[in-house]
């Protein structure tokens, strides 16, 4: 099992970074997993290459609506065989 920083407790604009540098994965072809952490609601891990974070999914959506939106998916051809498993 992976160890994983637990980025709860950390400030919005932390934890923006590390969903910036997971954001930045996967528009490069990694694969993205996002799981209900065995704690229960709202936790989550997220595991995307050599990032594993367990963090909530409120903070998570919020950065979505707010930055994540902003920018196109990756098509296809841009994102490679191995994202969004």
């Amino acid at each position: 099992m992976p160890q994983r920083l637990d980025i709860r407790g950390a400030s919005d604009e932390e934890k923006h970074k590390h969903y910036e540098r997971v954001d930045a994965l996967y528009r490069q072809g990694k694969a993205v997993r996002i799981k209900e952490h065995r704690s229960g609601f709202p936790a989550v891990t997220v595991d995307c290459g050599d990032i594993h974070l367990l963090t909530d999914i409120i903070s998570l959506e919020t950065w979505w609506t707010a930055f994540g939106k902003r920018r196109p998916l990756p098509t296809k051809e841009t994102r490679g065989a191995g994202a969004m498993k």
